[in-house]
């Protein structure tokens, strides 16, 4: 029997209690939140209140793509190569309150190290994360995700640009069209991303 893949659509505000519940649950396996919690109670405890703020900037700021059942969620953020980034120190504060220090010194280097080699010589959309719930994983869901909005950003002439948190996950991002750039980025006795980037077809 066939499984119909769900639609892509736009998030709602009403939605962000899962969808923070999406990438919460998603990312607890991953390398680079291993980085920042290194402790697995601790970063199950933590990551609602990690993820949501990332959500509610998607929201407001970019766009919030999920599916028809909510099974992933990818979040795009526009990039104006002509505004300079200015770190968020209300971010960093509410973090050191939800978070703990600890966990907001790694983050910051971790945002620091991003900052520094994101491309700034074109305007681009930016994919912080993408995430897929774990029951649905291995499904397509989180290439349906991709290729929706590959679509508009080929229509529109945009480039796409994301870090991937493990090689496995840099592999899949060629075959659906990225291209690794040559740099990786490296945190301190922790694991490595892999800058990647996209241009329209």
């Amino acid at each position: 029997m066939i499984t119909e893949q769900p639609r892509v659509r736009h998030a709602t505000g009403a939605e962000l209690d899962q969808l923070t519940t999406v990438l919460a649950t998603a990312f607890l396996a991953d390398p680079v939140s291993g980085w920042i919690f290194p402790d697995a109670d601790e970063r199950a405890l933590r990551h609602p209140a990690f993820f949501r703020p990332f959500v509610e900037l998607a929201m407001v700021e970019g766009l919030v793509h999920t599916t028809t059942d909510l099974a992933g969620v990818a979040l795009w953020l526009p990039v104006d190569v002509t505004v300079p980034a200015a770190p968020d120190e209300q971010l960093t504060k509410h973090y050191e309150t939800v978070i703990g220090v600890p966990a907001t010194g790694r983050f910051r280097i971790l945002d620091e190290l991003m900052a520094t080699h994101h491309p700034h010589h074109v305007d681009h959309q930016y994919l912080p994360f993408i995430a897929v719930r774990p029951d649905r994983q291995r499904h397509g869901v989180g290439a349906t995700l991709l290729r929706h909005r590959f679509e508009q950003l080929d229509e529109a002439g945009q480039p796409a640009y994301l870090e991937a948190s493990t090689a496995r996950n840099a592999a899949l991002y060629e075959r659906l069209g990225f291209t690794r750039l040559p740099v990786t980025l490296d945190l301190p006795d922790g694991p490595t991303l892999y800058p990647m980037w996209r241009a329209p077809r």
